[in-house]
């Protein structure tokens, strides 16, 4: 259990059910006693427009719903728990339960629920040089704080989680009130590991170092009454998919602070039946209104398939604040579907690199490639930047003789050229002992590289820096 299917990039949603029949098979047992109100409140609409406000409402609780799904693998199944740290290592070729792992910075996970008191993370202080944030999102999957290096340096502080509620006084000693949409808030704390393997043991004092804890203890007062407890619906891999997402909507839905902004989706939804405050029985349907559902959804996944194979999209707009995101509601659902737990882009920009300089598929088993940085114009970033192999289909990392999964400005060995140019190979062979410092080892077939920027310029942000394209040498034929 060192990585749990809920750190999976859901790139893999993207491939949805194609039968919208499939779903009715799905509706558990647990919703049939549900009253009849959810006929009722959905009887005045066409099929089309069920079909359209499915469609709509899908994309806006899409996020809801896959939070819950990570919330529920880390904070609630088995001996889970919330307040509780999951802090994980680095990746291997040998790890293939998640795609485009990042093993620059080692995760460490968390959940809180806030209905009854706050809680308080605490992060210690650390040195100068290596990078620490920890992201917090709220369960819409807005990025609603970092406290960490970029925001606050790396002196360490406590910081107060709250409900969206909450209107207390700050205590002593709060840097910092954080606050989201829903009563549970999620973090992914990421902790830079510098130059390879060797500084693990560092980070884990790090992680080890991390606090969470209840206001009342931390302020060493009696805890207050406990928040009631909930029936937790178990989530079954590939929910998402069927019926049954709607009745993860309809539960999550009181858990959350509505914004007035999206009184136009709750309306959508209300007019189905979700998030009436009454029980969801989605067999109790009108089936010409279930089947319209059902086409719905499959629209909303043909818009998550589009969007997300656009070439233009730029992944550093998809994660963010409310502030930032706003009612986009396709923007933010993508950044779920393609990562979810992506963080903001004043923190990290991440450059997927699929083509070559020809704007031809990367495969090493024709071509070997570099990139190579001018003098004076390697990333403009002000912690650090990092190219990882993945193969593909697979996505995931790539056996090599040298152990060598990711290429860093902080990698030991790397050396500019005599002009101050700084090349980077990427092939399945060597490029020779004289290079090997600079070589990041491909497959012997299709691969695929993402440039991550730590602390990123402004040029990077605006896009003014240009993403890096390998040019291609073509391999010898063998004789």
């Amino acid at each position: 259990m060192k990585r749990l299917l809920a750190v999976t990039l859901s790139t893999t949603l993207l491939v949805a059910c194609n039968d919208p029949n499939q779903a009715a098979s799905n509706t558990s047992a647990d919703t049939a006693s549900a009253t009849t109100t959810t006929s009722s409140s959905s009887n005045s609409l066409t099929a089309e427009q069920a079909r359209e406000y499915a469609r709509d409402a899908y994309i806006f609780v899409y996020p809801l719903v896959l939070n819950y799904r990570t919330m529920y693998s880390q904070a609630i199944k088995g001996d889970a728990a919330f307040g509780k740290w999951l802090h994980l290592g680095t990746s291997t070729p040998a790890d293939t339960d998640i795609v485009t792992p990042n093993i620059d910075t080692p995760y460490s996970y968390a959940w809180v629920d806030l209905r009854s008191e706050p809680w308080v993370v605490t992060l210690p202080e650390i040195e100068a040089q290596r990078y620490y944030t920890s992201q917090w999102d709220d369960l819409w999957a807005y990025v609603i704080d970092n406290p960490g290096s970029l925001n606050d340096g790396n002196g360490g502080g406590s910081f107060m989680l709250v409900a969206p509620d909450w209107q207390g006084e700050t205590p002593e000693g709060i840097k910092r009130v954080i606050r989201g949409e829903s009563q549970f808030l999620g973090t992914l704390t990421r902790t830079q590991l510098i130059g390879g393997q060797d500084d693990m043991p560092n980070v884990e004092k790090i992680q080890q170092a991390y606090k969470l804890q209840p206001l009342s203890e931390f302020l060493g007062q009696p805890a207050p009454a406990p928040a009631p407890a909930i029936d937790w619906p178990a989530w079954t891999e590939g929910d998402e998919k069927t019926d049954q997402f709607w009745r993860y909507a309809d539960f999550l839905l009181p858990f959350t602070s509505p914004n007035a902004n999206d009184a136009a989706e709750y309306n959508k939804l209300k007019a189905l039946g979700i998030g009436t405050g009454e029980p969801f029985d989605f067999s109790a349907l009108d089936p010409s209104i279930q089947d319209a559902m059902r086409a719905g959804v499959q629209d909303a996944l043909a818009e998550f398939q589009k969007a997300g194979n656009d070439p233009t999209l730029d992944s550093g707009t998809l994660f963010g604040s409310r502030e930032r995101i706003g009612t986009d509601y396709l923007k933010r659902t993508l950044g779920v579907v393609l990562g979810i737990f992506g963080n903001a882009n004043e923190q990290a920009v991440y450059f997927s690199i699929p083509l070559d300089s020809n704007d031809q598929p990367l495969d090493a088993s024709k071509n070997n490639y570099s990139v190579t940085f001018p003098a004076g114009q390697i990333p403009p970033v002000k912690y650090f930047w990092s190219f990882t192999m993945y193969k593909l289909p697979q996505r995931w990392l790539v056996e090599n003789p040298i152990n060598r999964y990711s290429l860093s400005s902080t990698t030991p060995g790397v050396k500019s050229n005599d002009d101050g140019s700084l090349t980077i190979y990427f092939q399945h062979e060597s490029p020779g002992p004289d290079k090997e410092s600079n070589w990041l080892p491909s497959p012997d077939g299709p691969f695929w590289i993402v440039l991550r920027n730590y602390g990123p310029d402004k040029a990077i942000i605006s896009g003014d820096y240009p993403k890096p394209k390998p040019v291609p040498v073509p391999i010898p034929a063998a004789k």
